[in-house]
């Protein structure tokens, strides 16, 4: 179960959350409605754009705070766990900055692998967490490469970077809400997918050396959800 201390800090920051997001919804429409009415206008249009941008950072916020404050309520179904990786990795590049230098992540498979019984939504935002994670553990990205493993017990996810390496102190409190934050970011990346994996009844593990570092996602072939999954 959540020390007290935690399951305070989610029930504050889904407040936060709530409160803020009708007031991003509307900014949003009426930076798209200035948008529209700039017409060929350079700067004014280049002022609006600007303004969505930087309300679509505050949607991501404000998703993030809400997964994070949020019981969880898994829908299981059955899931191609490496082809959910590979759409992962596409959306994060779908959503890089354009000005930024790219990434590469090489994406492969071990095992035998068949379909498991989880909740795709939910794993979707543990793998884009590991992923985005990787990428930005240096600048530029470093290459990174993303396993999808089958054993007798379940499937493991590997995401490993090789970027520098995490003193063990700093790793220990990675998957802890707020424990590292980026410029845009709510520090609760890891956190949120140690949440989505440890309510499928996993667990996920973390690795560092000198150089690099792996994020592990250990599954049961299917969830493993109790009736206090959502609050634990």
């Amino acid at each position: 179960m959540k020390d007290a201390t935690e399951k305070t800090l989610e029930n504050l920051v889904n407040q936060i959350a709530h409160d803020v997001r009708n007031h991003a919804f509307t900014m949003g429409l009426q930076a798209e409605m200035g948008l529209r009415r700039a017409g060929n206008t350079p700067e004014i249009k280049a002022h609006f754009e600007a303004v969505l941008r930087q309300v679509d950072a505050l949607k991501h916020y404000l998703e993030q705070l809400l997964l994070f404050g949020r019981p969880i309520r898994l829908t299981l179904t059955s899931v191609d766990l490496l082809a959910l990786l590979r759409e992962q990795v596409q959306r994060l590049q779908f959503g890089w900055d354009p000005n930024a230098p790219p990434f590469d992540v090489k994406v492969e498979s071990e095992g035998q692998l068949r379909r498991g019984s989880w909740d795709p939504r939910a794993l979707s935002h543990a793998l884009l967490a590991v992923l985005d994670n990787a990428v930005r553990s240096a600048a530029p990205p470093p290459p990174v490469s993303a396993t999808v493993r089958g054993t007798n017990g379940g499937a493991e996810v590997e995401v490993r970077d090789a970027g520098p390496g995490i003193p063990p102190d700093l790793l220990a409190r990675l998957t802890a809400p707020m424990a590292v934050r980026r410029a845009g970011g709510a520090g609760l990346g890891l956190a949120i997918a140690r949440k989505m994996v440890e309510a499928h009844g996993g667990r996920l593990e973390l690795t560092s050396g000198a150089a690099g570092t792996t994020a592990r996602i250990v599954l049961p072939w299917e969830a493993a959800v109790a009736p206090a999954a959502s609050e634990s």
